[in-house]
C-alpha cells in the first residue's frame, strides 16, 4: 500500500518524537533498511515476528506481532524475557518503540494479507499508554483502527475500573481490544463483562490441560460457550498438537493460534491458509 509520506521520512519523524523523551539516546530508534524496519534500544537491535491466527475455515484472519532480538550470535531472547530485563522507567518507551516497529513492518506487507494486526501492551505501560504513533502510522498507510487489536493482560485482582476505562477509551477510537491469557488467574465472567473487550484469548493452561483431563476439557468447552454468549470473540491459543486442536475446534472458539498452525515468522503469511497442519482433524 502506498504511503502518504515516504517511509524513510516517516521513520525520521518518529525517531524525532521518540527522542524527545529523556530515556532515549541518539542511538535509540527505528531504522529502515532492505525493505524492513528494525529498532535500536539501549545497544540492542530488535525486529518483528508475526504469528497468524486462523478462523474455523482455516483462513488467516490476524497476525500477532512479537518483539524479537537480533543477537550477534544468532539467538535472541523471546519477547517476555526482553521486557523483564528492561527497567520500569524504560518499559513505556520500549512498548511505544515496539508498536511503531510492528505496525511499520505490518503495513509494508499489506499486499500479502488483509487481516488484523494484534499488538501486546505491557501491563507496566498501561497507566500511561498512548496510541499516538500507531494512529499516525495507520492514517498514513490507510490502515483503519478497526484492523488493529490491542491485547491487554488482566491479573484478575487489580481494580477493574482502570482497565475497563482504558478498554472503553480505545474501543471508542475504533480499535479492537482483547483480554489476553484469560483463565490464568481468574475465570470471573462478571469481571469479564465489566471489562467488555471485543476478544478473549484463553490462557494456554486451558488448552494444555484439555487434551489430558476430561474435567479440564469440559471447562474449556463451557467457558468458551459462556464467553461467546456475552458477545465476545474467543481465541484458543498455544495449540501445539493435534489433540489440542481437536479440543479447540470442538469448543465454540472462533480463532486458533499456536505452533501447530504456524510459528512466528518475519513475513506475514497469505490471507488464506489452506492447510495449517497435516494432522488436522475434521470438525
Amino acid at each position: 500500500m502506498e504511503s502518504i509520506v515516504p517511509l524513510a521520512d516517516l521513520v525520521r519523524y518518529f525517531n524525532m518524537r521518540l527522542r524527545q523523551t529523556p530515556v532515549w539516546s541518539n542511538e535509540d530508534g527505528l531504522e529502515f533498511e532492505n525493505g524492513r524496519v528494525c529498532a535500536h534500544f539501549k545497544g540492542r537491535v530488535f525486529s518483528t515476528l508475526f504469528q497468524p491466527q486462523v478462523n474455523r475455515r482455516d483462513q488467516i484472519v490476524c497476525h500477532e506481532a512479537f518483539l524479537h532480538e537480533i543477537a550477534p550470535e544468532g539467538q535472541g531472547l523471546p519477547a517476555q524475557m526482553i521486557f523483564r530485563q528492561v527497567c520500569d522507567h524504560e518499559l513505556l518507551q520500549l512498548d511505544r518503540l515496539a508498536h511503531a516497529l510492528h505496525a511499520l513492518n505490518f503495513v509494508l506487507q499489506r499486499g500479502k494479507h488483509d487481516g488484523f494486526l494484534a499488538l501486546n501492551v505491557s501491563p507496566h505501560s498501561l497507566p500511561a499508554f498512548q496510541d499516538d504513533i500507531i494512529a499516525s502510522i495507520a492514517s498514513n498507510f490507510g490502515l483503519s483502527a478497526e484492523k488493529i487489536i490491542f491485547e491487554f493482560s488482566d491479573d484478575g485482582f487489580a481494580p477493574v475500573a482502570r482497565l475497563a476505562g482504558t478498554i472503553a477509551r480505545y474501543r471508542a477510537k475504533g480499535y479492537q481490544v482483547a483480554i489476553d491469557n484469560f483463565g490464568r488467574y481468574s475465570w470471573d465472567l462478571e469481571r469479564l463483562r465489566a471489562l467488555a473487550p471485543d476478544i478473549v484469548k484463553l490462557d494456554q493452561c486451558l488448552i494444555g490441560r484439555a487434551g489430558h483431563l476430561n474435567l479440564a476439557r469440559r471447562v474449556l468447552l463451557e467457558l468458551s460457550a459462556e464467553i461467546r454468549n456475552v458477545g465476545m470473540l474467543v481465541v484458543s491459543q498455544c495449540i501445539e498438537n493435534a489433540q489440542q486442536l481437536q479440543v479447540a475446534r470442538e469448543s465454540s472458539a472462533n480463532w486458533f493460534q499456536g505452533y501447530l498452525i504456524a510459528r512466528p515468522n518475519p513475513v506475514c503469511q497469505s490471507f488464506v491458509c489452506r492447510k495449517p497442519c497435516q494432522a488436522r482433524t475434521n470438525a
